[in-house]
């Protein structure tokens, strides 16, 4: 699999892309009143489970809701986990800001405070969400096999399929992270359009999950 270019073109060789895709937006949509992310994200690991068996096209039928829901939810399950050591470093900055709301008195050590564990927090960030972000692609591929939230938080086998392919897992990893970052420039083509970008970006992120996997078992390098 060193053909990277594929994750790119692969979503515009489905016939039916603009459909699909359209659907996929007015989830995206529907996200924004509180449904639809559990449907995207089950959609998102069809198209892992797609790469990894090797089916074309690479888009699913928007097809089998209830399917993608559950499956969709347990992947969001597993990835809270990982999540939940972020959410617990920001717990006492809350805290202590609702505290301040309601005596009414912020005192003048409380700004230091907040300050001082703010810049603590972020250097424990940091490494965490860098860790979070290079085995990430790996968490998905690993649910995506047998939609196991127990094989996606199973810390140790991660690890070990980062360093038996920590060059590749490095490579999907920062593609990832620049499809996604740059997808932003659907602000120009207006609102509509960066939803549009938004999920290519996740296609293509989720693409490349599968890719990483077929390297893994076939031990070739991606570049």
């Amino acid at each position: 699999m060193k053909d990277l270019g594929k994750a790119f073109s692969a979503y515009f060789k489905d016939p039916r892309w603009f459909t699909k895709s359209l659907i996929g937006v007015l989830w995206m949509f529907a996200c924004l009143l509180g449904v639809g992310i559990f449907v995207l994200a089950g959609y998102f690991i069809r198209i892992t489970q797609r790469v990894m068996r090797r089916e074309e096209p690479t888009l699913p039928d928007w097809d089998d809701i209830g399917g993608k829901i559950v499956t969709g939810f347990k992947f969001c399950v597993a990835y809270f986990v990982y999540l939940i050591p972020i959410f617990i470093l920001f717990l006492p900055v809350f805290l202590m800001a609702v505290v301040a709301g309601a005596t009414g008195d912020e005192g003048d050590a409380m700004p230091v405070f907040v300050s001082i564990y703010i810049f603590a927090m972020t250097l424990l960030m940091i490494p965490y969400s860098l860790a979070i972000s290079l085995f990430a692609p790996i968490i998905a591929y690993r649910f995506a096999e047998r939609e196991s939230i127990s094989d996606a938080l199973n810390v140790g086998a991660v690890i070990r399929e980062f360093r038996g392919n920590w060059q590749n897992a490095i490579v999907v990893a920062m593609i990832t992270l620049g499809i996604q970052s740059i997808a932003s420039i659907g602000l120009f083509l207006l609102l509509v359009g960066i939803f549009f970008t938004i999920f290519y970006s996740y296609v293509v992120s989720s693409y490349l999950s599968g890719v990483l996997y077929l390297s893994k078992e076939s031990k070739e390098q991606i570049l």
